[in-house]
């Protein structure tokens, strides 16, 4: 029927194109992200720090309070445990997640993800605190899945450095992950 043909076409004929830089801006070469701030350490926000660190990026993972910050790592530490995990591997990935609740610690990330509360102003309140602490240059992105990204990157000073990232849940399942640009967003 048309929605088996659909969904032949997206998980082969264009994933294959996506996997070869298809929608890839010319001339702009790859940035691989050393360092990630990820603020919120709910399912979504652990989720992302933890196969960031598995990818063997360092992670400052940030929430409202240190003790909402230390859940989020401890996600990752209980399903690298469900997992079994060699020990000495689980311990190398999570010395990458550096829970915090401090903005200051954002500095030197080259790449904020925000997977805050669904709320435009909660999300403008947290990427202005940031852009304080990494500047304009850094490349944000929301996780939003509700909110349109021309309207949230107004919180940004630079909207050609906001970019939507959606990542889908669980995270660590769902090797899927839905970039949207809004009218401003650069090629960078």
């Amino acid at each position: 029927d048309p929605q088996a043909g659909a969904m032949i076409r997206s998980l082969f004929v264009s994933k294959q194109a996506a996997e070869k830089g298809a929608r890839r801006p010319a001339g702009i070469a790859p940035a691989p992200t050393k360092k990630l701030g990820m603020l919120g350490a709910g399912l979504m926000g652990a989720g992302i720090a933890m196969v960031s660190a598995q990818a063997g990026i360092e992670v400052v993972l940030l929430d409202r309070d240190l003790a909402a910050a230390e859940k989020g790592r401890q996600y990752t530490a209980d399903r690298l445990a469900k997992r079994r995990t060699d020990p000495q591997k689980a311990e190398e990935i999570l010395a990458r997640i550096k829970p915090t609740s401090d903005y200051a610690d954002l500095a030197g990330c080259d790449l904020i993800i925000e997977a805050v509360f669904e709320s435009r102003d909660i999300k403008a309140t947290v990427t202005k605190a940031t852009e304080a602490v990494v500047g304009a240059d850094t490349i944000f992105g929301s996780n939003t899945s509700t909110l349109p990204i021309t309207g949230l990157a107004e919180a940004w000073s630079r909207p050609d450095n906001f970019i939507g990232i959606h990542f889908f849940s669980p995270v660590e399942k769902m090797p899927l992950v839905e970039i949207i640009v809004g009218k401003k967003t650069g090629p960078q």
